[in-house]
């Protein structure tokens, strides 16, 4: 096989009917079957009587069909698709030589239903659904979310500005690289509830998660979230009705020229009935820090410390699986990871120390329910996210260091309420309401370090936000191997601002109600099975942030909504042609009004139109089984884009790449499974993410490279699911460059960057009890 015929197969295609690599303990059959539907990502309802039995272990790339059948066959037992991503588990018919088959178990009313899917709505394999991998996410584990989705995902990207202050990109659709109120452009989602609405990424501590799904494109028909850039969706492992069990991971790092780091995190597993579990996740974890500042006399102030805890609650009586579900999480750190932009070594020379914090706490319920063929889901959360960030903004001529203290708190409560109904006569067809309601309130003020010498000034926002939401979409098959869905999100959304200058003699206040702004965004999708094994699909899908006011100067200044059109065409294979599966995608976005985050010339961050854009791209995935011990998957994205600002005073004139957004990304990772070693099993692996080079932005003190390198990492794990040793090595070759364009944006006469970490060794235990 060529290397291009490789590189354009592209990277993972884990439809249902895909190959996908699983890897499920022998144990209760209950629970082994959890672990598998959430491998595949597909729902399972469970109505036969399996109390007391066991199934074997599963390892292997597979099916979802096959790998059902391997596990239940020994049980008697059988998995009936129902819908998509949807199964029945069930008695199987009797054998026609009974005497070679175990009896089968004694069918029951309906015992259980774990949900572990995305919604199976419309067309799934037209939706732009792409799975992590679940190998590659297991050899990321305890990573910050925004650091493993983008290193392991070509068409995902962050800011990569450090762990709490990222923001997240999907197929290039990059608002700006600074974190303001701006809803953000991915929609976020724990199981079903909604985790955030605006930047940055909440970037939660990847402990005891059992898959992760990107959408890519606007999802508002599916799930009902105005994110024009698309969802991303962490899908935690739930708690277990068959057995008390835990979990202990510890770990030590040690980083070339830096300081050490430590992690350890507990996962309890504990039943109080037939029909009530809970489950306990708490973590911590220090990044020792990799700069030094010889003004200050501090050495590696730049570590970073998360700590964290997630709690799940639930109760099922075969009708109802409720989940009660809790989160909390603080990122603290001790100074920003920035440097000069042309030092030659990690040194900060800064006359102050820019420490931030970002803690998130969450706490929701959802309650699903099978209704024949249809399934209830509603979910409702309540959550805060604080992000506390100090800058430097002292300039040459300044007596006494200044700085400029950030505060931004989002607090909201958001409810859905959605009904996915399973194939009937060809026709299927999801929908829902959505409410919404919070605030985002952004604080900030400039002093002296001195304080006394010059009072503190500045300006309050606080931005009241109230949405409604109705949306579904219906597919239906005028031929066998044809399937159009149609789709439609209707949203009403009113957006009132408060603003307040501070001064030392001045307490001005402005005020902004304009009303409720009605938007509908729709969707098209086609699908054509052209053989049982390849699939041709088409998307055309729209989505809208609504407009909004900015602070700038101390005064109101309003925005308008943008709109992202997208159209795209691809293919998928789902048989393996010498052990390879793929597929392959081209789209164009249409960018209207785009909305961003910018700075001000004295600055300050605010929200504004910057300009309209144009995205088309290229994305090719596939999954390469050459042996029955090595898996290779991964991806390519190709994209070329145009901004054309209408902002000539803040950004530049002229057209030019949207920011942030590289011309080029690719991901790429190996998991090989030698044998055993010493008698336990060995697993090896390998991932690889290209970085492409972009800028920060564009104009004076925005047009800084970023990007242009390779990320790399290497994993040894030794051990089975009872306990383990794992080894990790990051950046290996101790590779340097520029992870993010920018320091303080009050000192853009002085560019900083954040730099790439070194050569990072780390060694871990694990051990379930």
């Amino acid at each position: 096989m060529s290397v291009a015929a490789v590189v354009v197969a592209g990277m993972l295609a884990a439809q249902a009917g895909a190959p996908q690599t699983f890897s499920v303990s022998a144990g209760p059959a209950t629970q082994s079957i959890n672990r598998l539907a959430a491998q595949a990502g597909v729902d399972v309802a469970i109505s036969t009587d399996l109390s007391g039995r066991r199934t074997p272990e599963l390892r292997g790339r597979m099916t979802v069909d096959a790998a059902f059948e391997r596990l239940l066959q020994p049980l008697g037992a059988r998995a009936v698709l129902i819908g998509e991503d949807a199964y029945r588990i069930e008695a199987a018919p009797p054998r026609t030589t009974p005497a070679a088959t175990p009896p089968p178990p004694v069918t029951t009313q309906l015992s259980e239903i774990v949900v572990t899917a995305a919604p199976p709505v419309g067309l799934s394999q037209a939706s732009g659904r792409t799975p992590v991998d679940n190998g590659a996410l297991q050899r990321f584990e305890g990573a910050a979310t925004s650091d493993a989705v983008a290193d392991l995902t070509a068409t995902v990207d962050s800011t990569r500005q450090g762990t709490g202050r990222n923001k997240l990109f999907v197929r290039g659709l990059a608002d700006s690289a600074m974190n303001g109120p701006l809803q953000a452009t991915v929609g976020q989602y724990l199981g079903d509830l909604r985790l955030s609405f605006g930047s940055p990424d909440p970037d939660l501590a990847l402990v005891d998660i059992r898959r992760i799904e990107v959408f890519e494109g606007p999802q508002g028909t599916r799930f009902g979230v105005g994110a024009i850039g698309g969802v991303l969706r962490i899908e935690p492992a739930a708690p277990e009705l068959d057995e008390a069990s835990g979990r202990l991971i510890l770990g030590g790092a040690a980083t070339s020229g830096g300081a050490e780091s430590g992690d350890v995190a507990v996962v309890l597993n504990q039943p109080f009935s037939d029909q009530v579990a809970g489950r306990l996740v708490a973590y911590a974890r220090r990044d020792g820090g990799i700069l030094d500042n010889p003004t200050l006399g501090l050495r590696n102030s730049d570590y970073v410390d998360t700590t964290g805890a997630r709690g799940t609650l639930r109760w099922t009586n075969g009708d109802w699986t409720v989940d009660v579900v809790g989160v909390a999480q603080k990122v603290q750190a001790g100074d920003a990871q920035t440097i000069a932009v042309d030092s030659a070594r990690l040194l900060k020379t800064g006359r102050v120390r820019e420490p931030y914090s970002s803690t998130i706490a969450l706490a929701g319920v959802t309650a699903r329910r099978w209704l024949g063929s249809a399934r209830l889901t509603s979910a409702t959360s309540v959550s805060r996210h604080t992000l506390d960030e100090r800058f430097d903004a002292t300039l040459g001529g300044d007596a006494y260091p200044i700085v400029v203290d950030r505060t931004q708190t989002a607090s909201s409560t958001s409810s859905e309420l959605r009904i996915d109904m399973a194939p009937s006569r060809g026709l299927t067809w999801s929908g829902g309401v959505a409410v919404a309601f919070g605030e985002t309130t952004v604080e900030r003020r400039r002093q002296t370090v001195m304080a006394s010498f010059t009072p503190a000034y500045g300006a309050d926002l606080k931005r009241t936000f109230a949405e409604a939401t109705a949306f579904g979409e219906a597919s239906v098959a005028p031929a066998p191997n044809w399937r159009f869905a149609v789709g439609a999100r209707l949203s009403g959304t009113r957006i009132d601002n408060d603003i307040q200058v501070v001064a030392a003699d001045l307490r001005a206040k402005e005020r902004d109600h304009p009303g409720i702004n009605y938007r509908l965004s729709p969707s098209l999708s086609a699908r054509w099975d052209v053989t049982p094994d390849t699939t041709l699909f088409a998307r055309l899908e729209q989505a809208v942030r609504p407009a909004g006011v900015n602070e700038a100067e101390g005064a109101f200044e309003r925005y308008q909504g943008d709109r992202v059109t997208l159209l795209e065409l691809g293919a998928r294979t789902y048989e393996p042609w010498h052990g390879l599966t793929g597929e392959i995608s081209a789209g164009w976005m249409d960018w209207r009004d785009v909305q961003a985050d910018i700075i001000t010339p004295g600055g300050d961050m605010v929200t504004d139109n910057v300009g309209d854009g144009v995205i088309k791209f290229v994305s090719l995935k596939a999954a390469w089984r050459p042996t029955d011990a090595l898996d290779v998957s991964g991806g390519l994205f190709l994209n070329q884009s145009q901004l054309t600002p209408t902002r000539i005073g803040i950004i530049a004139a002229g057209k030019g790449d949207i920011p942030n957004v590289a011309p080029v990304g690719g991901q790429l990772s190996f998991d090989y499974q030698p044998g055993l070693v010493a008698g336990l099993p060995l697993r090896l692996g390998a991932d690889f993410r290209y970085v492409g080079r972009s800028r920060l932005g564009v104009g004076v003190g925005l047009d800084v490279p970023q990007g242009g390198y390779l990320l790399t990492a290497l994993t040894a794990r030794l051990g089975d699911d009872r306990r383990a040793f794992t080894l990790r090595v990051s950046n290996p070759m101790d590779v340097s460059g520029i992870r993010y364009g920018i320091g303080s944006p009050y000192q853009l006469s002085q560019p900083q960057v954040v730099p790439l970490r070194p050569l990072t060794v780390r060694l871990g235990f694990e051990a379930a009890f």
